[in-house]
């Protein structure tokens, strides 16, 4: 398993309980029928909702994600429905009551226009698709030094291992995409180094309205929206998250 893949709990699991997990466990109550979460990872939310009644599959690329998923499955006697494969050309051969793109997932992407239109094809008539995208306005306003390392985030697991990742980012502002290259590392606790991994993330960012348009073009009509996963803040200039539900 990569140290990546390792950590990825471990640091979640100090931002507390996902802010997003009231907003989807809403959303299924309103709206129930079978769900696919896309990006499902290690179950961070796919799981909790499974333990609130929610029939809801699960779809990753990554296959040691997946593997945490099922363990942490087993853990909790659950025997969720998961799938592995690529988001922009999935075909389950049948279709959902909604789909699920928590976690910014949409903006890794290579091209978020066609991953819509491939969403629709998996959705029922009248099908929900709720999906969060952030735009990444410390990177856009200079906070955070853009070809340098910085720490992006440290934690000590359970059993005395100092955790941690710096991030280096670079800006294409004209074609509005983020890459993000990450420096993984954990240490013994005697302080000596026992692993180190890097990897690259890329994404895209859009603006409220560049969303809406992106929506309407593959064919969904947006519900309501939100920013920073309050539903008493509507979605203004100042919205650093805008979670969207729209029907097919």
């Amino acid at each position: 398993m990569s140290l990546e893949a390792l950590l990825h709990d471990a640091f979640w699991a100090d931002e507390g309980e996902a802010a997003e997990l009231a907003l989807l466990d809403e959303l299924l109550r309103e709206h129930p029928g079978p769900s696919l979460e896309i990006g499902c990872g290690s179950g961070r939310l796919l799981l909790p909702l499974l333990q609130k009644g929610h029939h809801v599959e699960g779809l990753e690329l990554s296959p040691e994600m997946l593997a945490m998923c099922r363990q942490a499955a087993a853990d909790l006697s659950l025997d969720p429905v998961l799938h592995e494969g690529d988001m922009t050309v999935f075909d389950p051969v049948k279709t959902y009551a909604s789909l699920l793109l928590p976690a910014f997932t949409l903006q890794l992407a290579p091209d978020p226009a066609a991953a819509l239109l491939h969403f629709k094809s998996l959705l029922d008539p009248g099908g929900l698709i709720y999906l969060s995208v952030f735009i990444p306005m410390a990177e856009l306003h200079r906070e955070l030094p853009e070809g340098e390392w910085y720490d992006d985030h440290r934690t000590t697991l359970p059993d005395g291992r100092a955790a941690s990742v710096e991030t280096r980012h670079r800006l294409d502002r004209k074609a509005r995409i983020l890459t993000r290259e990450h420096r993984y590392r954990l240490h013994r606790p005697d302080g000596s180094l026992e692993a180190e991994h890097e990897s690259t993330q890329t994404l895209r960012w859009f603006t409220a309205r560049q969303l809406r348009g992106l929506l309407a073009k593959a064919g969904f009509e947006p519900l309501h929206a939100v920013a920073d996963f309050d539903p008493e803040l509507p979605v203004d200039d100042e919205a650093q998250i805008i979670t969207v539900v729209a029907r097919r």
